[in-house]
């Protein structure tokens, strides 16, 4: 039983990679970049070709879920926390980096600030000194020693400045020394908070080393067919990762800066009778530790060639193949919104186009990792998955 159970999934998983092997020969990269593109007809044929098998496949896997290795599982189970540490000690670098980066700046402020103090200081103690060799005489003294009304004026002006400048002096002083002040205590927190990310980096490094070599004994137990097997799921994690990557790039790209100027969403397929399949959310899947959150929801009942609409103004921030999603837009909104439309048949916008709500971008397909034509749409705030019915009805 164990040999038929292993002999789904591996035909599963090498089923979808010859799914995105097939469809990413056919893209041509531009500029060196993510933005792809596949030729629909010909992408539409190849899937034809896998599509039953794959289907079988999943029907299959649903039966043995209970009967997966637990060796297998609890590799996978580590192999995930060894890829969070990875992750905390990536976002530890960063962090140290940037704390790295303000101190020193603050170094410099400080320093600056420090000299402007200084000289301002010696400037109002050449102004005592030759306050204190005048002597007792009083600026009224020097008024009443006028000889003319024109001297008088004259005096009265020069006293006036006199004492316009001693107020700047102080006051600039006081800005100065509170400059000062908040900047050696942002220093001081910023200084400690790098020590203390730096002492959790090296705690986190040495739990990820262990973690290895936890999954190393694990692994080294396992047999030939369990180990064939966990390297098909790790080359498939990884293709989620690099996947999420490009996602995660197209949202962060720069170049396509826009306002967010608010409003509804509306349902992003413009075809009557369309409903939703499958919901956001948590949903089991036969191989833990590879897929544990639909990350958004799934729209049937509409059929090849469907016409899939923006759901907001926007600013077409990725057109092509991506993968498991395979034809793909996803459109930048603003203030950190951005949609993604997935599976389509053929892309009918490009990247960079302003696009208006309601226009045609997509045609609903079947392309990428899917057993049916239907439009996987996607909300992401921030670049996080949000739920999509926050921001549109379900007819």
């Amino acid at each position: 039983m164990k040999k038929t159970i292993y002999f789904f999934i591996v035909i599963l998983i090498c089923i979808i990679f010859t799914t995105t092997v097939l469809a990413e020969d056919t893209n041509t990269v531009q500029n060196n970049s993510v933005i792809q593109e596949i030729g629909t007809n010909e992408l539409q044929e190849q899937k034809t070709q896998v599509t039953k098998e794959k289907e079988e496949a999943i029907g299959n896997l649903q039966y043995v879920q209970d009967e997966l290795s637990a060796s297998i599982i609890q590799v996978q189970n580590i192999g995930d926390t060894i890829q969070n540490y990875q992750t905390e000690i990536m976002q530890m670098n960063q962090k140290i980096e940037e704390l790295d980066k303000s101190i020193s700046d603050n170094k410099i402020k400080l320093e600056d600030a420090q000299l402007k103090y200084n000289k301002q200081d010696e400037l109002l103690r050449r102004r005592l000194v030759a306050l204190y060799e005048y002597g007792e005489t009083s600026y009224l003294d020097l008024l009443f020693s006028s000889t003319s009304l024109a001297d008088f004026v004259s005096n009265y002006y020069a006293i006036q400045q006199i004492v316009e400048t001693d107020s700047e002096i102080l006051e600039d002083m006081k800005k100065i020394r509170d400059t000062l002040s908040r900047t050696k205590q942002a220093l001081e927190k910023q200084e400690n908070d790098a020590k203390t990310i730096k002492v959790n980096k090296e705690k986190t490094a040495i739990a990820l080393e262990n973690a290895k070599l936890v999954r190393e004994s694990y692994i080294a137990n396992l047999s030939i067919e369990e180990r064939d097997l966990n390297t098909k799921i790790e080359e498939y994690k990884q293709e989620e990762l690099r996947i999420e990557a490009l996602i995660q790039s197209a949202i962060n790209n720069n170049q396509f800066v826009i306002q967010y100027t608010g409003g509804k969403m509306i349902w992003p397929v413009a075809k009557e009778g369309t409903r939703i399949t499958s919901y956001f959310g948590f949903r089991e899947h036969p191989i833990q530790g590879i897929t544990k959150n639909h990350s958004g929801i799934d729209i049937g009942s509409a059929g090849f060639g469907a016409p899939v609409v923006a759901a907001l103004d926007g600013i077409v921030s990725y057109a092509g193949y991506l993968g498991d999603y395979g034809n793909c837009v996803m459109i930048n909104h603003g203030n950190g919104i951005t949609t993604l439309y997935g599976h389509g048949q053929a892309i009918k916008t490009e990247l960079g186009k302003e696009v208006k709500q309601g226009e045609l971008i997509m045609e609903v397909g079947s392309t990428g990792m899917s057993t049916g034509p239907h439009l996987h749409f996607e909300v992401r705030v921030n670049g996080t998955r949000t739920d999509p019915l926050q921001f549109v009805n379900a007819p």
